[in-house]
């Protein structure tokens, strides 16, 4: 079959290339492991990665700085409110439409009498059937027909969820607070990927892994998995408010980490909360990229930043609702960006209340003073911050989490702003605790066994296996907004979506190589780019004179690392240009591609880096979309290429890099490609996707699924061994003999 002119794709070609692949090394396992890169940022094997964060990280600063001139402009409570108004508008439509509110069919499955308070065990539906474990803690000796102000608690990423804030919980529960304590999503009792063998151990290794695993199939429908974190909590605000002791108009919400990123949502978007308190979490995003870089789903949703968005957006959208930024100055959430935040914010406040804005302290204008080293209120300004200011901000010494030596003022403030006429100055703290002392602190003495556990087994998934969870309504929601018998969209629709969806924007023929690089011969490779962004690769040319065709090959890595994928792609390579090629060997950005850390083994290397780019709308598969028509520019620039002659042949994630890349650009007069995942629908129905993320797109399913790709490439693509969502798409496959060769 003729497929372009000069090309030919045969069983002969075929048969010699297996030939030669088998001369150089023996088939190898798709699941075979290849070492991991090394993490030091400054080593050769992560100098592509690095650049790739700095240039993400560059748009970032871009779109910071509008944002903030922006924010700068507004002058008055007006402008404010219309912001408010502005941004509640976009982070919702960022987040996914919200779920219907439906009966909780709230549930009291025991309780336990501890000192000064009772613990009842609650469970209740977030959504139909989609349960939640919590922990009521009911104040003792209240007086009959008292109602009381309420908190609702958000743990840490730990295992131990709700359990872990038991101390924190007992505390409120002493100063006559009733708290709702709660496990989030993948914490606690409501692991979404239990190990059969061991229900209480996640097959996504922990807290941070069960959320990144749990973000990847709702993204594909434009929702996030913040939107499953926000309905949970505001349906344990439903529950407080119908409670007979609960003060609805006096309903708080505390959390510290991961937790204080869920309180920051819910504070922002529930205008019920009357008092917010986000510790350890608020900061700004100039300072968290180059620290320690994008958090989990919940907290980096796609086109964040690019939407004009950053931190200081969560408090000012609660203004004038009293609301304490807690921070500590050793906090892996650099303390500088909290305090930035708050500077921000602070001003934006005193357009609703002038008291925020404190008043002078001296002649001086105020200013930002020196980081404290001690507790210190309002440490963001030399102004006097008087107590009952809206604003507050609480800081303390010590690392990630440590807020005993502030939990005071903590307290102070929820009870001046949940307990009217209340004397904060009367409060009741716990003992400090000696260095070393106390054990884990979600192991509380005195109390049962099991005093902390809602349901029979201790997770939800045994306890009752019907339940819903997001998979599930994840995919009855594909069903609903995505059906698969929808209209497919072909020719420039499609190519337009593709570009809307990637985020890819090089054109076809708009880039041109130097001289030099156009007359270079066989060896290393290295395409450069206008964003400073070297596109790594080696280079074969044939002997003879006159123009060859041309084959441009997508690997992973350099094809001399040593790996089996490495080796099997060398051996492809070799056989191309043994055949007459001129053969063009790139690894798309990252280039080389480096590591992170992983949440979790199933999300391998690139999901963080992934969430970097979906901050700033940008995705991998878009970038190296543009790395594909930048090689194909080369290409077809190069005076010995016969630009009719060109193909490319990928495997796994950059096969599908490349499906898109063809529809894009039709100088790619056939590719070849193996082991690519199928469809993305197939994905959605996978109960535990595996090394995923380099293939997900923000929404992609609203508009196009990858056999809508094959349609439209026809007879320009020939693509073996399809990959369904349920199987490992961590690993590119080792490549086979399905490629275009050239003609004698």
């Amino acid at each position: 079959m003729i497929f372009a002119k000069h090309l030919t794709f045969s069983a002969i070609a075929v048969s010699a290339l297996l030939a030669a692949t088998a001369a150089a090394q023996a088939p190898v396992p798709i699941a075979a492991p290849i070492p991991a890169p090394t993490r030091d940022p400054a080593s050769p094997a992560n100098l592509g990665r690095m650049h790739l964060t700095h240039y993400l990280d560059s748009l970032a600063a871009g779109f910071d700085a509008d944002r903030a001139s922006s924010v700068a402009s507004i002058q008055t409570r007006a402008q404010a409110e219309a912001r408010q108004a502005t941004v509640r508008k976009q982070i919702l439509s960022l987040l996914g439409t919200l779920p219907e509110r439906t009966p909780l069919n709230a549930k009291i499955l025991g309780e336990t009498q501890a000192d000064g308070f009772r613990i009842e065990k609650v469970l209740f539906e977030s959504q139909p059937g989609f349960l939640v474990t919590a922990l009521l803690y009911l104040p003792d000796g209240q007086p009959a027909g008292k109602k009381l102000p309420a908190i609702l608690v958000a743990p840490g990423h730990g295992p131990a969820g709700k359990a872990s804030d038991y101390r924190t919980a007992a505390l409120f529960a002493h100063n006559g607070f009733v708290v709702l304590s709660y496990d989030p999503i993948g914490q606690g009792e409501r692991l979404q990927y239990p190990s059969p063998a061991n229900p209480g151990v996640s097959l996504a290794s922990r807290p941070t892994g069960e959320h990144g695993e749990a973000s990847l199939q709702p993204v594909l429908l434009g929702d996030t998995f913040a939107r499953y974190i926000l309905w949970d909590a505001i349906r344990g605000i439903d529950y407080l408010t119908q409670l007979p002791q609960v003060d609805s108009q006096h309903i708080g919400a505390f959390g510290c980490s991961g937790g204080g990123a869920m309180t920051a949502l819910t504070g922002a978007l529930d205008p019920r909360v009357a008092a917010v308190g986000v510790a350890c979490y608020t900061t700004s995003f100039d300072t968290l990229l180059p620290a320690i870089g994008p958090q989990d789903g919940e907290q980096s949703s796609p086109r964040f930043i690019s939407s004009g968005l950053d931190f200081p957006d969560w408090i000012e959208l609660a203004a004038p609702r009293p609301y304490a930024v807690i921070a500590t100055y050793s906090d892996m959430f650099p303390f500088a960006g909290a305090r930035s935040s708050v500077v921000e914010a602070r001003r934006f406040y005193s357009l609703f209340e002038p008291a925020s804005a404190g008043t002078p302290s001296g002649s001086a204008p105020p200013s930002v003073p020196p980081t404290p080293s001690v507790p210190a209120l309002n440490a963001d300004t030399t102004n006097s911050i008087p107590p009952s200011a809206a604003l507050q901000f609480i800081t303390g010494p010590g690392g990630h989490g440590a807020l005993a030596p502030i939990m005071g003022d903590i307290l102070s403030f929820f009870v001046r702003n949940l307990k009217p006429g209340a004397d904060a100055s009367h409060l009741i703290l716990p003992p400090p605790v000696a260095a070393g002392a106390g054990g884990p602190r979600f192991q509380p003495t005195g109390l049962p066994k099991d005093a902390l556990q809602v349901t029979p087994s201790g997770q939800i998934a045994t306890s009752y296996p019907n339940a819903e969870s997001v998979f599930t309504l994840n995919k009855k929601r594909a069903a609903q907004i995505a059906p698969a018998n929808r209209p497919a969209l072909t020719g420039k629709e499609l190519a337009a979506a593709i570009r809307q969806i990637t985020g890819s924007v090089a054109q076809p023929g708009a880039s041109k190589a130097p001289a030099e690089l156009l007359a270079a011969k066989s060896g290393t490779f290295v395409l450069p780019s206008k964003e400073g962004i070297d596109i790594q690769g080696e280079l074969s040319v044939p002997a003879g004179a006159g123009r060859h065709p041309a084959v441009l090959l997508l690997v992973p890595d350099s094809i001399h690392v040593d790996n089996p994928i490495a080796r099997a792609n060398k051996a492809r390579f070799d056989a191309l240009a043994a055949a007459g090629n001129i053969v063009l060997a790139i690894t798309p950005r990252p280039s080389p591609p480096g590591t992170d850390d992983m949440k979790a083994p199933i999300l391998g290397p690139f999901y963080l880096l992934s969430l970097r780019a979906a901050l700033v709308g940008r995705t991998l598969i878009g970038m190296r979309i543009d790395d594909v028509v930048r090689a194909t520019d080369y290409l077809a620039n190069r005076p010995d290429v016969d630009p009719a002659g060109i193909t490319a042949v990928a495997s796994g994630h950059m096969g599908l890099v490349l499906l898109h890349a063809a529809v894009l650009d039709p100088r790619l007069g056939h590719i070849a490609v193996d082991h690519v995942l199928a469809s993305y629908r197939s994905l959605v129905e996978a109960p535990l996707p595996t090394g995923a993320p380099e293939d997900i797109l923000s929404g992609v399913l609203l508009h196009y699924d990858i056999p809508n790709l094959v349609q439209a490439l026809g007879a320009r693509l020939t693509a073996t061994d399809p990959l369904q969502g349920s199987d490992d798409l961590s690993q590119s496959s080792t490549p086979l003999a399905t490629l275009t060769t050239a003609t004698p």
